[in-house]
């Protein structure tokens, strides 16, 4: 699978709250930062789809750019957010700058940071 098709698809597991597919593209060692800063694990991603305390009601990309370099790559994406988080109703149009590495032939998820666009 190339890079493209790997950002997309971490965008539909997302979407679909697919624990499954999101720990299969997720890095052990993920660390990722939050719009709020709030920096968090795989295993608090993770959880936060198990458990509901976040659900993606609507996520739709407008922007992607992906750059590979072998074994590791960048993408860009900037997409519009709505979800609930905590019970809160959250609308937000984000930029998702993630770090991926190959591994055995996939991309996994390295490094993320989340950042509200204007």
């Amino acid at each position: 699978m190339d890079l493209h098709t790997a950002e997309r698809q971490l965008q539909a597991a997302q979407r679909a709250a697919d624990v499954a597919a999101l720990d299969a593209l997720l890095h052990p060692r993920l660390v990722a930062a939050g719009p709020d800063g709030t920096v968090f694990t795989k295993d608090d991603d993770l959880e936060s789809h198990r458990s509901g305390a976040l659900r993606i009601t609507k996520l739709v990309e407008e922007s992607l750019d992906v750059q590979d370099d072998g074994e590791t790559g960048v993408t860009r994406t900037v997409a519009a957010v709505d979800a609930v988080q905590g019970g809160a109703v959250v609308s937000a149009r984000l930029r998702y700058t993630r770090l991926w590495v190959r591994e055995d032939g996939n991309w996994r998820v390295l490094a993320a940071t989340l950042v509200p666009v204007q």
